[in-house]
């Protein structure tokens, strides 16, 4: 495609994306969704900045050290008769370290105080507090209004890189494993498991679950919002992605925004996490189906 015909697609692009996600949020804002409900009951127990510390320890120790120790293990046990461990291998490995992942979590939240565990993940004091369905419902409905701007904002920031540095394809490392997987059904199991529910549940239990709680220690929702989401898409980083990075930050730093305001606004963890797995979930069905899009 030529550079004039690449710049009208950004543009058609951005202005459509961009008009959508303003007249969405508009509406949305004109029926007091962007409201935070304020908590009836002051707050019980408080969460340290260890609990953070340790939290973050295990996913770390198990998605790096412990991943690399069982990896090594099984090209170990091939190698004895000269063999490469099958693809399925590296998936029931990565299987194995979100289970105990999320064991791990469970554990530690067991030796935390049961009412301070209980707030995290769905806080009853906050004013009209709704039925956990209602949450997944409010999660859902906030993919509406939040996929536009994330698109509209990951468009604007890859123009500007073109313009600036030439720079116009890059593959996020979980859409290249997605793809690496269409061909061994175990292994795209593995990998849906984990994109649409294991990645979503860790990642809010950490970002919004621990972190924003933290933060909202010493400073207002607002700030421990933005702060928390800025930590989560720098989270995302990853050298092989390149100056592609900028987009990705950017958006997923949008993305956060809604995540970290819809579990303040409903008090629930459930809620984040449904518009994570909603997200995730359109993203997936758009790279399986549609990988040229």
């Amino acid at each position: 495609m030529n550079t004039a015909g690449l710049y009208v697609d950004y543009v058609e692009l951005i202005l459509f994306f961009g008009l959508l996600a303003f007249g969405l949020n508009w509406l949305a804002a004109s029926r007091g969704y962007f409201t935070l409900h304020p908590r009836l009951v002051p707050a019980k127990g408080v969460l340290k900045f260890s609990s953070v510390i340790v939290v973050f320890a295990i996913y770390l120790i198990m998605s790096m050290v412990v991943s690399s120790i069982l990896v090594h293990l099984v090209q170990s046990i091939y190698s004895i008769e000269n063999m490469r461990p099958p693809f399925t291998a590296m998936g029931w490995v990565q299987l194995t370290i979100i289970l105990l992942t999320l064991f791990f979590f469970y554990f530690y939240t067991k030796t935390l105080e049961p009412s301070l565990v209980r707030r995290i993940i769905k806080d009853r004091s906050v004013a009209n507090s709704k039925a956990i369905p209602w949450d997944f419902c409010m999660g859902i409905m906030t993919w509406i209004i939040s996929f536009p701007l994330v698109i509209a904002v990951g468009q604007l920031v890859d123009m500007l890189l073109y313009i600036f540095s030439g720079f116009e394809n890059y593959e996020q490392v979980a859409v290249r494993y997605l793809k690496m997987t269409l061909s061994s059904p175990p292994m795209l199991a593995v990998a849906l498991f984990t994109i649409l529910l294991a990645a979503p549940a860790i990642e809010e239990f950490l970002f919004r679950g621990f972190l924003q709680t933290y933060f909202k220690r010493y400073m207002s929702v607002k700030w421990a919002i933005v702060l928390s989401s800025l930590c989560f898409a720098l989270f995302h980083f990853a050298p092989s992605q390149g100056i592609g990075n900028i987009s990705l930050v950017a958006s997923l730093f949008t993305f956060a925004l809604y995540l970290g305001f819809i579990y303040e606004r409903q008090g629930s963890l459930f809620a984040s996490f449904a518009l994570h797995v909603t997200f995730n979930t359109f993203s997936t069905f758009r790279i399986m189906f549609f990988p040229d899009s």
